[in-house]
């Protein structure tokens, strides 16, 4: 058996996130299908990230196991996976690890974009971010002052999704925080760097920074009480999926970044 790693990119609008499920088409389970329409072996495909539904990837790092021949040709043989897949899902490279890599483990940083448009966007590019009916009244600099507000190592379980058998921690670390205005794209550019996040972390931080930004008489410091008091109960507004895409994955070994 060898072990095999793959970058791949895709608009996640017709999946139902990466993980396999029952009953819905998911990203996981299509490249999975796919190879097996042409290889005619099952494999089990294990990403460094469960993406949701309606999330995107430009770098996504997934490992599976094969028992391909030796010296088969492997540029060929991604050219014709990529033949196999559905719309919406290109596999930007494929090459052999060792048995140990693992695409969850150390991990060194991620990076996200969340793309906000200015303005109402064209139908063609519209999957591909978010614009909130309160986007012309968002004070910009009061939304960067209030990015800047996650930067560090905080409890970030104010941002996370309502479950009561997820015991996970919610401690996370946030790297860096940038916000670029593109005019010509008529876009907010966020990028946010952390080596993990907690499932709706990243659509919340975005949402509630939004909010505030948007509200004359709320203090950016309302987040500080958010992050020293975690409660996942709460009421402001939580970002929508389709902004949010996973640009890179660093791993602690540089051959293992994706780009």
């Amino acid at each position: 058996m060898n072990y095999y790693k793959i970058i791949v990119a895709y608009d996640g609008t017709a999946f139902h996130g990466w993980q396999i499920q029952s009953h819905d088409l998911t990203l996981c389970s299509a490249l999975q299908d796919a190879w097996y329409r042409f290889m005619r072996e099952r494999i089990s495909i294990l990403g460094a990230s469960r993406t949701d539904a309606g999330v995107h990837a430009l770098g996504q790092v997934a490992r599976f196991a094969s028992n391909l021949p030796a010296g088969i040709a492997l540029e060929q043989l991604r050219k014709a996976w990529n033949q196999h897949v559905p719309p919406g899902i290109y596999i930007r490279s494929l090459e052999p690890m060792p048995p140990n890599f693992h695409p969850c483990g150390n991990v060194l940083q991620k990076t996200y974009y969340y793309t906000l448009f200015l303005k109402k966007p064209l139908p063609m590019v519209e999957r591909f971010g978010w614009y909130p009916d309160f986007m012309p009244h968002v004070d910009i600099d009061k939304f960067e002052r209030a990015l800047h507000r996650y930067i560090g190592t905080h409890d970030f379980g104010s941002f996370c999704k309502i479950d009561q058998d997820d015991k996970k921690d919610t401690i996370r670390t946030i790297d860096s925080i940038k916000l670029r205005k593109i005019p010509r794209w008529g876009i907010l550019l966020v990028e946010i760097k952390g080596k993990s996040f907690v499932r709706f972390q990243i659509r919340r931080m975005i949402g509630y920074a939004l909010d505030i930004a948007h509200r004359p008489h709320m203090p950016v410091e309302y987040l500080d009480e958010l992050l020293k008091n975690p409660n996942p109960r709460q009421l402001l507004v939580k970002a929508e999926a389709k902004g949010l895409c996973l640009r890179r994955i660093i791993y602690k070994r540089h051959e293992h970044t994706s780009d």
